[in-house]
């Protein structure tokens, strides 16, 4: 189990870290039309952070949860990506991607996952 987590959010967690966006394209623009019920320009995402489907939603979050992702979000997204702290995110994303890499060339480029392709 351990493996298939390293393996899908290893990558997921490089790309959060170096805030990779896609260029906009119409496949992108229908999807955002298709999947959500209001115009995507038009969320506030601070307001939306908490929502989820009934269905993916195992346990309900208590409100103390959600204020501490709120205040962890708030305090440490500004906290990192000023300089000299920046670095330590640079950092991080060049060992995440040591990693990956390691990975790769020991399992001789077979992968699992096709999420794990950067």
């Amino acid at each position: 189990m351990w493996c298939l987590f390293l393996l899908v959010y290893m990558p997921m967690a490089y790309l959060y870290g170096k805030r990779f966006v896609a260029p906009i394209n119409p496949l992108i623009l229908h999807l955002r039309e298709e999947i959500h019920t209001q115009p995507y320009n038009k969320f506030i995402w601070r307001k939306v952070r908490h929502l989820c489907a009934k269905e993916d939603l195992y346990f309900p979050h208590l409100l103390i949860q959600d204020l501490v992702w709120d205040v962890i979000y708030i305090f440490t997204e500004p906290f990192l990506t000023h300089r000299p702290r920046n670095k330590l995110r640079e950092r991080a994303l060049e060992t995440t991607m040591e990693h990956i890499c390691y990975d790769d060339e020991t399992s001789r480029y077979i992968n699992m996952e096709t999420v794990e392709k950067i």
